[in-house]
């Protein structure tokens, strides 16, 4: 299926997702919230993708929301139609956070706003030397959105308030001491290094790297007891799973494992 705001492409088990706007340095508007929201349900369901890559066509990975086409037309919306406009992009960050795939952030540029809370929905964030981010919300006289459920739990709750409050950027190298991004590497190789991890999750037992994601995320917000219950559910499904067959056969029998993701 072809789309007029993305392009996507699958390989090996990895569906790479590009936003493509690079004349609005990947700005959201709404045709791209649709299109995002109708591949990764197409991805999420698609058996032979295992993990994801999301990035950016040109020199930014998003440059949050289309002032013209997005941000300006909200006063004139109905509550209802306002309700209605924003669940529709909540819904593609909700489909990544609980989506049981990994999905890879590869930050090529300018990460602000909307395309940082993009960012910040993916499981793991690499980031080229070249990458800026901010949250630009604050600029508009507007709040963050997934955001603020996000950022402090990647960054903690001051450093959160502090980019949230200015709106400053900062570059790759600060983002990742302060925990925002995983891995920074050269723009040349921000690709290669974003593929062959996508490519190693995609080859390991993603069956349990969909367990551990769910469950790392219901412990963020409950008790102890409550999370070790769920784990243990979670496991003991785990158990009766290909992948933890093939990975017992492999140890005894002295050879690597190969995982089906089953």
């Amino acid at each position: 299926m072809g789309y007029e705001t993305l392009k996507v492409k699958k390989e090996g088990g990895v569906a790479v997702i590009t936003l493509n706007r690079p004349d609005k340095l990947n700005a959201l508007n709404p045709k791209m919230g649709d299109e995002l929201v109708e591949v990764l349900d197409e991805i999420s369901k698609d058996e032979e993708v295992r993990a994801i890559v999301i990035t950016g066509e040109g020199r930014a990975f998003c440059a949050g929301g289309d002032v013209r086409e997005d941000i300006a037309p909200l006063s004139e919306l109905s509550p209802f139609e306002f309700t209605e406009y924003f669940e529709r992009m909540m819904d593609a960050y909700k489909k990544i956070v609980k989506m049981d795939k990994p999905v890879i952030a590869a930050v090529n540029g300018y990460a602000v706003g909307a395309g940082l809370d993009l960012m910040m929905s993916c499981d793991i964030r690499i980031a080229s030397e070249e990458a800026r981010l901010g949250q630009f919300f604050v600029r508009m006289g507007l709040t963050p959105e997934v955001g603020v459920w996000l950022m402090p739990r990647l960054i903690g709750l001051g450093r959160a308030k502090l980019m949230s409050f200015t709106g400053d950027l900062i570059d790759a190298r600060e983002a990742e001491r302060i925990g925002l991004v995983e891995r920074v590497v050269p723009a040349d190789r921000l690709m290669e290094e974003a593929m062959n991890l996508a490519r190693r999750l995609a080859e390991g037992a993603t069956k349990a790297i969909g367990v551990i994601k769910r469950a790392m995320h219901t412990a963020l917000w409950t008790d102890v007891d409550t999370a070790l219950a769920f784990v243990t559910r979670m496991q003991y499904q785990l158990v009766h799973t290909e992948d933890h067959k093939e990975a017992v056969n492999a140890f005894i029998e002295g050879r690597k494992p190969e995982f089906k993701g089953k």
